[in-house]
């Protein structure tokens, strides 16, 4: 069984295709997903901004109620600078009655203030604040850690005012940061951590956590001052301290002041932008089921039944084993048929293998017998061939019954060879002939005791088309070297017979030496039969004869094998 590539798995492929499938789908699910999660955040978003105004309520009333107290003494603030005792008198009766203020008074351009809430005349021109209060001359709401007319942490609120139309100086407010409410327990239960408020500079009014702490609780990478420009807006960041939390921002009416609500997104009980993470995760969700209920289908149904069917397959093909056939109820329609059909295919490949084995034999056998009739005639052409030369009188019948016999042998000798070549019909021609030249050899040695014969030749396989008058040729062409062969003074009696391939091309050399022998009466019958011979080799002779030697070249081209026409 031959593996292939994974990408080429059915299980692949039907993944592949049905993620195509679903995915127009999962490009809805998806888009809904975002649509359902921007709601979800914007609805998050909301819900905390509305959490965090419901949180600031307190900050925000508190410093309404100082808007609002420093606006009513600026309208009046005339009347209190020309009566100081009355000023000094109604404040501090007003700061008695309002637990919320550490100090009012009024600040007039010179800096001295000589109408509070307090018994003592106080110079503040030279603070820094006051100057820029003095510069802006518009409402103003500062923080003071260490406050110097009541020495606590306040902010405070600055209302300025006019007389006859010019800036007179400012109503200011002071509030204690100890008299700010704590965060209620539902709402650090849904994650409130801090809640802050900025005035229009960035300046940090008041922390519910401690105006120590509240600046490690701002966002990454954001600077007080870019804050204070943020309006109304929600949006998720880390703190300086890496922390991630989600801030909501919601602005103070009537003021510059902005409330920072700080939230809790990572260990949280409550509302939170992830909520949303949930609807985002159903498209893969639903791709992973449909993936598998896919599989699954397609396993039950076809993947089970087709590596059975491959089992057996592979065990008819290695070992011939026919797997019984077995219906399955669900077993599709289509691989019930398959299955049948590969049973039937079985069967009929067994039957017709046996049916082959069957003829195989007999077409053996009549192959055995017909070699071994063909055997038995040339066996008994060459006997009786060896009778009539034992009763020839003459000479020449006697010389002309060997050659015949000689002839008769050498078909004997390309018979057998024939019958017994296991190589798909070929025949080592090389083999072949050197058995040829080695029996005309030994024909040779009762006449010429010193005759030398050089044989060389090259595995050249043809088929018998080639190889039966190849050899037929050798054979007339050695009994025509022994017949005229003759001594030389240098070298004796020699034969040299070689056969050479080259690519597709053979070359076959017969020579021997002539010498004394070379006016013997010829009678033409070997050079006839070895023209015939090159002619159904389909080559070309080449003969060079000299006062010591004659030589015959034959070249001839490999065939193929080419079938015979049929009679029908």
């Amino acid at each position: 069984m031959i593996a292939g590539k994974w990408y080429n798995s059915l299980r692949v492929q039907i993944v592949v295709l049905l993620s195509l499938a679903l995915f127009p789908l999962g490009a809805i699910a998806i888009n809904q997903t975002n649509q359902v999660e921007a709601e979800v955040e914007r609805n998050n978003g909301l819900t905390l901004l509305a959490l965090t105004k419901r949180a600031a309520m307190n900050e925000e009333l508190i410093i309404e109620r100082a808007i609002g107290a420093a606006h009513f003494f600026s309208v009046i603030a005339e009347e209190y600078i020309e009566n100081p005792e009355r000023c000094q008198r109604d404040l501090k009766a007003f700061l008695n009655e309002n637990d919320a203020y550490s100090f009012i008074g009024i600040l007039p351009p010179t800096g001295v203030v000589s109408c509070s809430s307090a018994d003592e005349v106080y110079d503040l021109s030279d603070s820094p604040n006051i100057q820029q209060l003095l510069l802006e001359k518009q409402r103003k709401i500062l923080v003071n850690k260490h406050a110097p007319l009541s020495g606590v942490s306040i902010f405070n609120v600055s209302e300025p005012f006019e007389i006859d139309g010019v800036f007179a100086g400012f109503v200011s407010v002071s509030i204690p940061h100890d008299v700010l409410p704590d965060t209620d327990d539902d709402l650090t239960s849904l994650g409130l951590l801090n809640l802050i408020t900025i005035n229009e500079d960035g300046d940090i009014l008041t922390a519910r956590g401690g105006l120590e702490s509240a600046e490690d609780e701002l966002p990454e990478g954001l600077t007080l001052q870019s804050l204070a420009l943020i309006q109304r807006a929600t949006f998720q960041s880390k703190n300086q301290n890496g922390f991630r939390r989600a801030y909501t921002f919601a602005p103070i009416v009537g003021s510059r002041v902005k409330v920072i609500g700080i939230w809790d997104v990572e260990n949280r009980n409550g509302t939170s932008f992830r909520a949303s993470i949930g609807p985002a995760v159903f498209p893969i969700l639903m791709w992973m089921a449909s993936m598998a209920v896919a599989i699954l289908s397609v396993y039950m149904l076809v993947l089970r039944h087709l590596a059975r069917m491959r089992r057996d397959m592979d065990n008819f093909a290695e070992h011939r084993i026919i797997a019984e056939t077995t219906k399955t109820p669900i077993m599709p329609n289509e691989l019930q048929a398959l299955e049948d059909n590969f049973g039937q295919m079985t069967a009929s490949i067994l039957r017709e293998e046996a049916e082959m084995e069957d003829i195989l034999r007999e077409k053996n056998v009549l192959i055995k017998e017909v070699h071994h009739r063909v055997k038995n005639n040339l066996q008994l052409i060459s006997s009786i061939m060896n009778m009539k030369i034992r009763t020839a009188k003459h000479e020449e019948t006697r010389s002309m019954l060997s050659r015949l016999q000689d002839r008769v042998l050498s078909l004997a000798t390309i018979h057998r060879d024939l019958y017994q070549s296991k190589n798909g019909g070929l025949v080592n021609a090389g083999a072949l002939l050197s058995e040829i030249v080695e029996k005309s050899a030994e024909v040779a040695a009762y006449s010429n005791d010193a005759l030398d014969i050089n044989a060389d030749f090259d595995p050249v396989w043809l088929y018998p088309d080639q190889v039966v008058p190849l050899s037929l040729l050798v054979a007339e062409g050695m009994t025509n070297a022994m017949k005229y062969i003759g001594q030389t003074q240098e070298e004796g009696a020699w034969v040299k017979v070689s056969l050479k391939q080259e690519d597709t091309e053979c070359v076959l050399t017969l020579a021997n030496s002539i010498g004394d022998n070379a006016d013997r009466e010829s009678t033409g019958l070997g050079t006839q039969l070895i023209n015939a011979f090159s002619i159904q080799l389909g080559g070309q002779i080449e003969l060079k004869e000299t006062a010591k030697s004659y030589a015959l070249t034959l070249r001839f081209t490999i065939a193929d094998f080419v079938p015979e026409n049929r009679d029908f």
